[in-house]
């Protein structure tokens, strides 16, 4: 299809060109409306954006680029026009990207976080209340989603002494002032209550693109962050991918999270 598109802008038909955006348009879906969530952006406008630079790589690619590398191009670069556009604005919409997950899950009216949702921790001076703040909601979180559970029985592990090691360490190299007077065996990191790594799928998902488009990416070597061989299939780091999504990966007390688990839950 590329091909073709070349051959017809040869003869100044754009045929092909429109027919190449139309398939690759739909994976642009998911990812814009979610930036649009996060970073408080009009989705539209990235949608547009990305149109925009796709339309600008099939230009620049036109000569010395083979046929096969540019799809992936396209879609890398709109990802990254995408990324640019939200990361801008973000300095002006500052809310939390849990807390904004949140709202989206639980109707205002009837939410015990409906208090707390408009604090904005980027305006706290207070490294305490941003370290006890952050971990209440991140209990929120996965109290509404119903995993508490799973994340009591981490915590469980971690006040009898079978979960240890780098969680102290890390404490002692964040300087978190709460670390003299509580354990600092009972901090973690958030990224510590997700496996390590996840198949190219489900990342695929995160990412907002097809899982065919991800393995084009890492066969082009155009994939943001490294990639694990498993036999025929790919693991991805987690916390690589965290990363790329711009997913904050905050140390975080036990008694925190149990306590912004509590509130969701209204005291249950």
């Amino acid at each position: 299809m590329i091909a073709m598109g070349r051959l017809c802008d040869l003869d100044g038909d754009d045929t092909w060109r429109l027919a190449i955006l139309d398939c690759i348009i739909p994976c642009f879906r998911s990812l814009s409306t979610r930036i649009a969530r996060d970073f408080q952006v009009e989705r539209e406008e990235i949608r547009s954006a990305m149109v925009a630079t796709v339309l600008e790589v099939w230009e620049d690619t036109a000569v010395g680029v083979s046929p096969r590398h540019v799809r992936d191009r396209m879609v890398k670069a709109a990802f990254e026009v995408a990324f640019r556009l939200g990361n801008a604005t973000s300095s002006e919409h500052s809310m939390d990207d849990i807390e904004i997950l949140i709202q989206s899950q639980v109707p205002a009216q009837d939410s015990p976080l409906r208090a707390s949702s408009i604090i904005d921790a980027n305006n706290i001076r207070d490294a305490d209340v941003v370290e006890q703040l952050r971990g209440e909601r991140l209990g929120a979180l996965f109290q509404v989603h119903g995993h508490f559970d799973a994340l009591q029985s981490f915590h469980d592990e971690l006040r009898d002494g079978r979960r240890s090691g780098s969680v102290s360490q890390a404490v002692r190299a964040s300087g978190l002032s709460r670390s003299r007077i509580s354990d600092p065996n009972l901090y973690y990191y958030a990224s510590d209550l997700y496996p390590p790594f996840i198949g190219l799928r489900e990342a695929a998902g995160v990412m907002g693109i097809a899982e065919s488009a991800a393995h084009r990416l890492i066969r082009a070597g155009q994939f943001p962050f490294p990639a694990a061989r498993a036999g025929r299939s790919y693991k991805i780091s987690v916390r690589a991918l965290m990363h790329f999504e711009n997913i904050p990966d905050g140390i975080v007390h036990v008694d925190d999270i149990e306590n912004g688990a509590l509130h969701a839950s209204g005291g249950r």
